[in-house]
């Protein structure tokens, strides 16, 4: 049985708890892509990016407190948004963590009136391109050395009109 997660939105949080959050999703994104892939979480994703979305999913700990086991970041751009990363904890990983955040990303986008979902993705990294192909993204094109030499990006499309 999958965990129970809460998904929040940090731009729903005062700046001090963004701020924290955002610290903690540094931390995991330091330790699970390498450098040169690792995305900047900063003060200025919670303030000054209004197509920009950042996700992250709690679960409940002992003590009332909450544990950081998945985040998402993406971006708006009309009827399109660009799935930059999904990260989901290693501990929590095939427990269906990354399922269920990607199924409140593609609700919360089609209630937004978004039309496309686009994401690039590592061709090695098999787990995350079955995670997309079991929530309906479909494989459009590969461009070698995408990430680096060597390392072949896929583009993948999901169709939120289709796909309903």
């Amino acid at each position: 049985m999958p965990p129970t997660l809460t998904i929040s939105d940090i731009h729903s949080l005062k700046r001090n708890e963004a701020l924290e959050i955002l610290a903690q999703i540094s931390r995991v994104e330091k330790k699970t892509f390498p450098t040169n892939e690792a995305f900047g979480f900063g003060e200025e994703l919670w303030r000054k990016k209004p197509n920009t979305r950042v996700l992250y999913a709690t679960q409940p700990k002992e003590g009332g407190r909450s544990e950081l086991i998945a985040y998402a970041v993406y971006v708006r751009q009309k009827g399109v948004a660009l799935l930059h990363k999904v990260c989901v904890i290693e501990a929590y990983r095939r427990q269906g963590v990354g399922q269920q955040l990607m199924s409140y990303i593609q609700e919360r986008l089609r209630k937004e009136g978004c039309q496309y979902i686009q994401l690039w993705v590592d061709k090695v990294r098999e787990p995350a391109r079955a995670l997309y192909q079991r929530g309906g993204f479909k494989e459009q094109e590969e461009i070698p050395d995408y990430y680096a030499p060597g390392r072949t990006g896929i583009r993948m499309i999901l169709d939120l009109d289709r796909d309903q």
